[in-house]
């Protein structure tokens, strides 16, 4: 059986999001006149599973806030974060979260349910994952981010990891890692200016090269930054059909 290390935490947080799906998840109602958009079906964040959607609303944010303030559940905790408000509050085992931003023609908002339960059951499996992963790269290499999330017939992996070694050392090892995983190099990019646009790259962080990779049933991205501490960041983010695993 071919090795699987590059979408190692995303079959992990799979397993999360299966078992979240069965549960009924609590429903977030949005105050009226509001246009509602999908961020993805099942989402998975460090091991946690989230449900996620986007608002916009033509009221300011003050009348928007005072509308979920009225009707969720007390108490109801609010923080800012820079420019948005964060409103929060937990439900059983789920912690819902409220973030509110005002943007011209009104307020855009996003609502993320966290299924905390199922992260706690799947800490192990988690755990294991990343160490998969962690083990195709020179020791020291930590991950900074892990990502995941279903939506009909895809699945979408994104892991951001970062160590000491050279550009060069890191390029082969994405390689080799993506090789096993059936993935061919197609190209190879330098994003140059373009850098601050490639999300997941630290800031201040000047974009090396751009990988792009191809197999059957998969494709994936791989960019390569250093950091102003002189440290390297490999953001992969792979993208795989569902079907190619029944």
């Amino acid at each position: 059986m071919k090795a699987r290390h590059i979408i190692a935490l995303a079959l992990a947080c799979a397993q999360q999001l299966a078992m979240a799906a069965e549960a009924a998840w609590p429903e977030v109602a949005l105050p009226p006149g509001a246009s509602s958009y999908s961020i993805g079906q099942q989402v998975s964040m460090d091991g946690l599973p989230m449900q996620m959607q986007g608002f916009t609303s033509s009221a300011p944010l003050s009348v928007t806030a005072d509308w979920f303030r009225r009707h969720m559940d007390k108490p109801l905790m609010e923080n800012h974060v820079g420019d948005k408000l964060v409103l929060g509050r937990a439900r059983d085992s789920y912690y819902i979260t409220i973030q509110l931003e005002q943007v011209a023609g009104g307020t855009r908002g996003v609502v993320s349910v966290s299924d905390f339960k199922a992260a706690l059951m799947q800490r192990a499996a988690t755990a294991a994952a990343r160490e998969r992963v962690l083990s195709r790269f020179p020791s020291g290499t930590r991950v900074l981010t892990a990502m995941a999330s279903t939506d009909a017939a895809r699945s979408s992996s994104y892991v951001a990891l970062a160590n000491h070694y050279s550009e060069d050392v890191n390029r082969q090892r994405v390689l080799d890692l993506l090789r096993e995983d059936g993935m061919e190099l197609e190209r190879e990019e330098r994003p140059g200016a373009d850098a601050a646009a490639i999300p997941g790259l630290p800031a201040g962080a000047t974009a090396g090269r751009a990988l792009f990779f191809r197999g059957r049933g998969r494709e994936a991205i791989a960019v390569i930054s250093r950091a102003p501490d002189s440290s390297v960041t490999v953001v992969l983010n792979t993208i795989t059909t569902m079907e190619k695993f029944k």
